[in-house]
């Protein structure tokens, strides 16, 4: 007669943690889209630049390509899916963007800057009888947490454009991260809140200060002839007056 041995497994037993810890590990890992950071020139000399899908910009004869730069064990490991997509949004994890204007087939660069990784989006602003879109773009220029990665834990930039990717400009400042955006369409502002990193010690916590920046859309009109890394918005609290509201609200 056989017998029938059965395997029982107990929630609190080591087997299960065990298991549970091993899933969740492979799990992480899996999803982890940080960009290692080249260790050699060897390595820096196998990249190569692929090209995501292209995005239309509405209400424009405008085209997005986005380009982005890989090494070779990021192509080895690369797939396509049967509809010509790659596995990951490369318009959320671009290093430089291409405008193509279908009208004159003519092709520019977002930016001659070097960036580690390039996020976008679009934003309608305006009356609802004169309305237009900006760009506005994260950026990272470098591995500000010192990590290895270059990933949306460091300092996170922002920069705005028109439609059409002219007029390129900074709209908060460098080793900060951004931390969200406000759009006033009618108005035609937009507010932004960013943590500056003012003890450096590579990390955006709460011991560090909240900074808000107002732009006025037509700050980017103007600012035609400034250079890429020009910030253009404005603080909406001077130092002078956001010390002494602070001190109001935390005196006894």
């Amino acid at each position: 007669m056989k017998k029938n041995y059965s395997f029982i497994l107990y929630p609190n037993s080591f087997f299960v943690k065990f298991l549970f810890l091993a899933i969740s590990v492979l799990l992480f890992f899996s999803c982890d889209s940080r960009q290692p950071i080249a260790e050699n020139l060897a390595e820096k000399e196998q990249r190569r630049v692929i090209y995501g899908q292209p995005i239309s910009i509405k209400n424009t004869d405008f085209t997005i390509i986005p380009m982005k730069i890989v090494n070779e064990r990021d192509i080895a490991e690369a797939r396509y899916t049967d509809d010509g997509k790659t596995a990951e949004d490369i318009s959320q994890n671009a290093h430089n963007l291409i405008f193509f204007d279908e009208k004159t087939k003519e092709t520019h660069l977002l930016t001659t800057q070097k960036f580690k990784r390039i996020a976008f989006s679009f934003e309608e602003v305006g009356t609802y009888k004169e309305s237009s879109t900006i760009i506005l773009y994260k950026t990272i220029h470098e591995d500000s947490n010192q990590d290895g990665f270059y990933d949306w834990k460091d300092a996170v930039m922002m920069y705005v454009s028109d439609n059409r990717g002219r007029y390129f400009r900074a709209v908060t400042p460098r080793n900060t991260r951004t931390i969200d955006w406000t759009v006033e369409k009618e108005k035609g502002l937009i507010y932004f809140r960013y943590i500056a990193d003012s003890d450096s010690n590579h990390v955006f916590d709460l011991k560090d200060p909240v900074y808000i920046n107002k732009l006025d859309l037509k700050q980017l009109r103007d600012a035609k002839s400034m250079k890429d890394s020009t910030q253009i918005s404005t603080p909406l609290i001077d130092d002078e007056e956001r010390k002494r509201y602070e001190e109001i609200l935390l005196s006894k």
